[in-house]
């Protein structure tokens, strides 16, 4: 069953959502990110990332395209169910304005079009970046959020 982490701190710099499925990476992220002073959750079932951006309203999503989806019994380990996300997050009046971003394996430029176009605030290739990178990302794209907001 999936479980979303929240380690809230009273000196929070924000509150990420991290929506994946490598369990080495939600723990590489989820140290990284607290030891920096975010809040972090974290789930890899997309109806549950659903509901906690709705709910918890994060400042941020980082989001794996690549989620893989069991149906009738049958696994298919290449499912694009970030897409899905991406799209019900972007039509939703209540979370359209958190800022996705696009944290995936996938690196070609309809991969990065399709994500642009549903509405993704940025997109980082998993297989080239660090967890500062990854991190500094997060941080410019949740102040430049917040700055749209005052």
């Amino acid at each position: 069953m999936a479980r979303a982490k929240n380690n809230t701190t009273k000196l929070s710099k924000g509150r990420v959502l991290f929506v994946e499925d490598e369990k080495s990476l939600v723990e590489i992220y989820h140290d990284y990110f607290k030891t920096n002073g975010y809040d972090f959750l974290s789930t890899k079932d997309i109806n549950q990332a659903l509901k906690i951006t709705e709910t918890e309203q994060p400042d941020a999503v980082l989001l794996d395209i690549i989620i893989p989806r069991e149906e009738n019994g049958i696994i298919d380990l290449m499912a694009e169910q970030g897409y899905t996300y991406l799209a019900a997050v972007k039509k939703n009046s209540k979370t359209k304005n958190i800022p996705v971003i696009v944290f995936s394996n996938l690196d070609t430029d309809n991969d990065r079009k399709k994500s642009e176009a549903l509405g993704a605030a940025g997109y980082i290739f998993k297989r080239d970046c660090t967890p500062k990178e990854v991190l500094d990302t997060v941080a410019q794209i949740i102040k430049a959020s917040r700055a749209v907001k005052k």
